[in-house]
């Protein structure tokens, strides 16, 4: 089994020496690491030219044309990768040296997307206490694992490279952060990989996740890509926004289940579109009960949410403590 490494560029001279170290320091080695560098003006790319000219496996160096930011730069550098099963890079990090063996032993079957723990780290590579970044994957076979719009971030995947043919579509689903944007290149892997195959996580950290101030993106406590509620107290307003999100994701997926007709994948990618409309549906319903004065209204909206069970299509905490929470709602809601 081959694995490409897709690790995408841009001024990481501070830290990437490090990085490239660890990958050299793997008890099992990539197939290839293949570097897309987004118009670095630093020494980013002379570090990565020296590391391949004694590299224990091939670098391939590519210097984009125009910038292309990183989420676009990671699925292109993905574009370009040959072996069976591709493995995101952040160029700050550092992987510890058994990654890549415990990631191998799990790619087979109907395995679609491998991911793991991680330990946040300083600057320095000193623990972080109390710092975690986590998605919830439920136990149990088959897709559709991981919650609606749940997502692992980059550093902590490996996917099989039998996705890139959907992976490399446009357009993506609008990012839940700031729906002007497409989703980012993890969330969009997580969530297609999590519909048409099985993910497996690793219980065990396997990349030191290092926090220096100029992240491109940074972790946080608790639950990973819950976008949705993180703000304090979610109104209707919230869930009215949030349902219009699960109407683009379903709406994508119909899209990608267009595109892979007569392929086993099709029927999976509709039921990913079916999933989101139901998400779009819950959340709506939710949108409905907080934006209601009366008691009744109130009342009606929640149980006929609980007799359906919606609430099994929350992205953000588990069903039966969004079950209580909106009961809470119902009963003590001052207008």
């Amino acid at each position: 089994m081959r694995i490409s490494i897709a690790m995408a560029t841009y001024n990481g001279s501070p830290y990437i020496q490090q990085q490239l170290k660890s990958l050299a320091a793997q008890t099992v080695l990539p197939y290839e690491l293949v570097v897309t560098d987004d118009g670095s003006t630093d020494e980013t790319l002379a570090i990565v030219e020296a590391f391949a000219v004694h590299a224990p496996f091939p670098v391939h160096i590519h210097r984009n044309t125009r910038r292309l930011n990183f989420a676009d730069n990671f699925l292109h550098a993905a574009s370009l990768c040959k072996g069976d099963w591709i493995a995101f890079c952040d160029q700050d990090d550092v992987w510890l040296k058994d990654k890549l063996e415990h990631v191998s032993g799990e790619a087979h079957g109907d395995v679609s997307m491998i991911v793991h723990r991680v330990q946040i780290v300083d600057a320095d590579l000193q623990p972080i206490p109390g710092a975690a970044i986590a998605c919830h994957v439920r136990r149990g076979p088959g897709p559709q694992r991981l919650p609606p719009m749940g997502y692992f971030s980059g550093l902590c995947i490996t996917f099989n490279a039998a996705l890139l043919g959907l992976l490399l579509q446009h357009p993506r689903f609008p990012d839940a952060n700031n729906p002007a944007y497409e989703a980012a290149h993890d969330r969009w892997v997580s969530t297609i990989a999590d519909t048409v195959g099985r993910v497996c996580f690793i219980n065990k950290p396997l990349v030191l996740y290092r926090q220096h101030g100029a992240n491109a993106c940074g972790a946080t406590t608790g639950s990973l890509g819950m976008a949705i509620g993180r703000s304090g107290a979610p109104g209707s307003s919230t869930y009215q926004q949030a349902a219009m999100l699960a109407q683009n994701y379903s709406d994508c997926f119909e899209m990608l289940a267009a595109s892979a007709a007569g392929t086993p994948w099709q029927a999976r990618l509709q039921a990913g579109a079916q999933r989101y409309r139901a998400t779009r549906d819950y959340l709506a319903a939710r949108s409905v009960l907080y934006g209601t004065s009366e008691f009744s209204g109130r009342m009606w909206a929640w149980a006929k949410m609980c007799l359906k069970w919606s609430y099994r299509f929350n992205p953000v905490r588990a069903p039966l403590l969004a079950v209580a929470k909106d009961l809470r709602t119902v009963l003590f809601k001052t207008v």
